[in-house]
């Protein structure tokens, strides 16, 4: 299922001047990595919105206007989009495994050497 999604996804993450790589099993879920690959760098907030609109037909935002993230070392930003765990009016929806989602780690873009 993910193999078919990445490559739509790493499009989108192009236009906000990432590189979009995958680690991990792809097992459960679909961990990729975010690298800055352009020195004119989108606003992730942006990317991961559109990830999630792309995935899921919906965002899911703070009452601030926010996607939640969490801070990981090195300063990554780890968002995580729900799969499968609900369809768009709220309802649980019963899987054998519960467990698929997106988890993204956003690489913070550094100023070159001079």
């Amino acid at each position: 299922m993910y193999a078919l999604f990445f490559y739509d996804l790493k499009e989108i993450a192009k236009r906000y001047g990432y590189n979009l790589v995958l680690h991990g099993s792809l097992n459960r879920d679909l961990d990729m990595i975010a690298i800055p690959w352009s020195d004119e760098i989108g606003d992730e907030q942006d990317m991961i919105k559109e990830f999630q609109t792309y995935m899921t037909g919906r965002t899911t935002i703070t009452p601030e206007g926010k996607v939640f993230y969490t801070i990981l070392p090195g300063g990554r930003h780890s968002y995580i989009i729900d799969l499968n765990r609900g369809n768009r009016k709220g309802e649980w929806i019963r899987y054998e495994d519960e467990q698929y989602y997106l988890d993204i780690s956003v690489v913070p873009k550094t100023q070159p050497e001079k």
